[in-house]
Order: C-alpha cells, then sequence, then structure tokens
C-alpha cells in the first residue's frame, strides 16, 4: 500500500508538499501541485482518514466495545453502527471485550493515545462503576462522545440507548400463561447481566400477576449459548422437572432448548411452548418457527450516529420490542 513518502519520492517534492495538496491548504506551485497529483493517479494512493485525524487532534473512529463478539445480536449492531458510522464520515474500530472488566479498562485507558472520536459501549456485563465511571468521566472531559448500548448508564452521566426489557418479557410470559401453558421455565437468567437480570424480573413479575409462585427448579442460570440451553433443557427433562413452556434469555438459548426437547420425542409447542429473545434471522427459517421477541439494531446505529454528529439525542432512549409469534409458541 502506497504510503505519502512514496507519493513525494515519486513527485520530487517534500511531504509536507504532498499534505498541503492533499489537504487543499497551503500555497503549493502549479507544477508542483500536478506533480503529486499525478503520483497520487500512478500509485492509487487512497490517504489514510485515521491518520489525518491524529494529526487534527480529532480521530475520524469510533471505537464500538461489545460485550461477546460470538453473540449474534453483537454482530448484527456492528454492521448497522458501520453503515450508520460511514454515512456521517466516522470509520469504526471494534473491540471484543470477552466479559473482561480488565480488557475494558485498559481500552478506555488508552482510548485517547488512540486518537478515537469516541467510544460506543455495548456490553451487558453489570459494570464496575467505581473503576469505569471515572474513565468514562475523563474521556467526556476530553472531549470525546460516550455512549452506552444495551444497559442504562444515564444516571451516570453516560447518554443510553436500550431496548426495552423488562415489560417485553412480561409481555411474552404472560401470553404463554393466557395460553394455558403453565408451568412456565426460565432459561438465561444469567447472573452478572444487567440485560438478563431485567428480563429475568419481567418473567417474575409476569408470574406474580397471575399469582403463582416462583419455581427455582425452573430457574436456569445459564450463559447465552446454543450449547448451554440444550444442556440446561436436557438436565430438567432428564430430572422430570415438569413445564410446559420455557422462556428463553436469547434466541441462542431458545435454539438449544427446542434440539435438546425434540431429541426426546417432544412436540413443540404441543408438549413445550419455547419463545427466544432476540429475532436472530434464522429463527424464522427453523421448524417449527421460533417465537421471539424483536431487536432493533439499525435504529440503535442510527439513534448512536445522532450523537456523534451533534444532533440532539435524549439522555436515556428505550426502543420498544414486540412479540414475533410464530410456530414455538
Amino acid at each position: 500500500m502506497a504510503t505519502v513518502l512514496d507519493v513525494a519520492r515519486l513527485a520530487g517534492v517534500s511531504t509536507a508538499t504532498v499534505s498541503r495538496v492533499l489537504s487543499g491548504k497551503g500555497n503549493v506551485g502549479e507544477e508542483a501541485r500536478e506533480r503529486v497529483l499525478a503520483a497520487v493517479r500512478a500509485l492509487d494512493f487512497h490517504p489514510n482518514r485515521m491518520a489525518q485525524g491524529l494529526r487534527r487532534g480529532r480521530g475520524t473512529a469510533v471505537g464500538l466495545l461489545v460485550g461477546d463478539i460470538e453473540q449474534n445480536v453483537y454482530s448484527a449492531l456492528t454492521k448497522h453502527v458501520q453503515t450508520a458510522l460511514g454515512a456521517i464520515g466516522l470509520d469504526l474500530m471494534l473491540y471484543n471485550l470477552d466479559h473482561s472488566a480488565e480488557r475494558l479498562a485498559a481500552i478506555l485507558e488508552a482510548a485517547p493515545a488512540m486518537g478515537l472520536r469516541g467510544v460506543a459501549l455495548a456490553t451487558t456485563d453489570v459494570l464496575p462503576m467505581a473503576t469505569v465511571g471515572p474513565q468514562l468521566r475523563q474521556l467526556q472531559a476530553g472531549g470525546m462522545t460516550v455512549v452506552s448500548i444495551g444497559q442504562r448508564l444515564n444516571r451516570d452521566g453516560i447518554p443510553s440507548i436500550v431496548h426495552e426489557e423488562r415489560a417485553a418479557a412480561r409481555r411474552a410470559v404472560d401470553y404463554l400463561l393466557a395460553s394455558g401453558r403453565a408451568p412456565v421455565a426460565y432459561l438465561g437468567r444469567l447472573t452478572g447481566s444487567a440485560v438478563g437480570t431485567e428480563r429475568y424480573r419481567g418473567y417474575a413479575a409476569a408470574l406474580a400477576g397471575a399469582g403463582i409462585a416462583i419455581d427455582r427448579d425452573l430457574v436456569w442460570d445459564v450463559s447465552y449459548r446454543f450449547a448451554a440451553g440444550y444442556e440446561a433443557t436436557s438436565r430438567a427433562l432428564d430430572a422430570g422437572r415438569r413445564f410446559r413452556a420455557i422462556q428463553c434469555g436469547s434466541d441462542e438459548l431458545a435454539l438449544g432448548a427446542m434440539a435438546a426437547i425434540l431429541d426426546r420425542g417432544l412436540a413443540i409447542p404441543d408438549a413445550v411452548a419455547v419463545v427466544g429473545f432476540g429475532a436472530i434471522d434464522w429463527g424464522a427459517h427453523v421448524r417449527p418457527a421460533l417465537t421471539t421477541i424483536s431487536v432493533h439494531p439499525a435504529t440503535v446505529a442510527e439513534r448512536m450516529a445522532g450523537l456523534f454528529a451533534g444532533r440532539d439525542v435524549p439522555a436515556l432512549t428505550i426502543i420498544p420490542r414486540t412479540l414475533l409469534r410464530r410456530g414455538s409458541a
């Protein structure tokens, strides 16, 4: 890949002259300017926008810090965030936190030196705000835009864009109960996850509203993985646990649960109904198709880009979810 130095050598000028031609700033003679432009074309040179931003003291890249890139919700979000940022002339730098608070702290500490325009924190993990909070506020004080995606940090002065969680989960469980599907199990409480906790609270509120006590044997605290959903559901079925439906904390868990149910010769939804969370694309193409709760990454990305574009965005944006009724429930 050609560099500014390569262009300067071919054109027979200094790198400073190349920079003045490319930026359109400063006086450059017409002959030198034409030599520089000819060298740019010959070398197929493309300026590094990130390096240009660093020289101006204001980067063109936004750091998207995701909790776990293997989860479908984060890969979908990344795609839409990149598109939304590109539309306003910004680049995306992706960082996978892998549920590590230490990695998060290290990235936030390095952010100013990397010349980032700002950071978008997209993780459901409960954050150690005693240590992370001061880092985020320091970035803001230095002129960087900071936004939280997925959990509410607006009370800590961080603009937050979140999906409706508790109310959406309650509506889904209310639907299962109204359909005569009690007892309803909950798969994916996920202690340590802010979002997982909110979804579980919606489940608990639905049971309380129906006058049903929570059966702890029907609440399974597992990570959001296909295998975890399969294994937890298999253990419950093999132990003779009685339930007519499962509300899952993610679609990955739901698809794993469905596989376990079918592997034991049980029918879905006749024997056990299953509801997911997150509208994973291929959930609509399994059979029976997965009933799930919607997600809206394009809307999240558009609202996030609005912050970086300087538009007036509220401190807290809550995006509604809907229940997508399909064959599994």
